[in-house]
């Protein structure tokens, strides 16, 4: 009697077919993913040309942040979740621009951080996403408010020089770019040690695990501490992260809070800070989906 044996060159050969049919299913659905899209645009469109406006913003902050979450709390397995996130990250910003024109203006600023905000921009936002570097944050503040298809990766508030930018955010009002995301978008062992606030013409939207920055404008020098009791009176749970003064004029204190939630620029939390018994000029200038963290998924 004869006895089949399999060698090992054949056992690789049928591995090799396997891992080439997963290749190819694969490819299929990126493709099919991209045809959905397409419908999606269109259906954007046609939702924009009802509202009467020209052209829609494929750009989705929020929606993003939803579909990187959902990956991170079904991953399991030998492949690292920061792997699944670049690979989602490039498909991600790839069909973004299947929709419209879509392009990031990046601050060069120090050499050291210059750089590492655009590497942080181009793990995130793709491999083959149009990127501009400038040397001051102005020009790219300028860019994003004349070009509603751009974006702009600027340095955390107060993290390096020129991370007082979001000033003027909060001098321009609702009328001006927001801040709509912060990266990196996952966190532990490992990750980005840059930490950079994404800004667009776009919405701040609710994801359900949210942080808002609010700038709180005083005409007069003002104790943190009674800034931040006015603040929680009010119901928010403040965190100072930067204070900037200005001079064009009359002199205005600006300090930079951050606080838990989603909070929308008619929170009625703001009238009472807001009113002339609360004293205060308290502007939403945006917010962003609070990042994974490894330690809570397992990954």
């Amino acid at each position: 009697m004869t006895t089949n044996v399999s060698s090992p060159e054949l056992s690789l050969v049928e591995v090799r077919k396997e891992l080439d049919a997963i290749d190819a299913a694969i490819h299929k659905q990126l493709m099919k993913r991209a045809k959905v899209v397409m419908k999606v645009a269109d259906a954007k469109a046609q939702a924009a040309r009802a509202a009467g406006e020209e052209n829609f913003i494929a750009f989705r902050p929020g929606r993003e942040a939803e579909i990187l979450r959902s990956l991170a709390d079904r991953h399991k397995g030998p492949l690292p979740l920061p792997v699944i996130f670049r690979l989602w990250r490039e498909i991600i910003s790839a069909m973004t621009q299947l929709q419209t024109p879509f392009r990031v203006e990046v601050f060069g600023g120090a050499a050291d951080d210059g750089v590492g905000l655009w590497d942080l921009a181009r793990s995130y936002y793709g491999s083959s996403t149009p990127m501009e570097r400038h040397d001051n944050a102005r020009d790219v503040l300028r860019r994003v408010s004349l070009d509603r298809y751009a974006i702009g990766i600027l340095p955390a508030a107060g993290s390096v020089p020129g991370g007082d930018w979001w000033a003027a955010l909060a001098s321009a009002g609702a009328s001006g770019p927001r801040v709509v995301a912060r990266l990196p978008f996952i966190e532990g062992p490992g990750s980005d040690p840059f930490l950079a606030y994404v800004i667009a013409q776009a919405a701040f939207e609710p994801t359900g695990d949210d942080t808002s920055l609010l700038a709180m404008i005083t005409q007069q020098a003002t104790s943190e501490t009674r800034m931040i009791a006015a603040l929680k009176e009010a119901g928010f749970e403040p965190q100072r992260l930067d204070l900037v003064t200005t001079k064009d004029g009359a002199a205005q204190h600006m300090n930079l809070f951050a606080v838990p939630g989603h909070v929308a620029s008619d929170d009625v939390r703001l009238d009472k800070l807001n009113s002339p018994a609360g004293g205060f000029d308290v502007r939403v200038i945006g917010g962003f989906a609070n990042p994974v963290r490894l330690s809570e998924t397992g990954a």
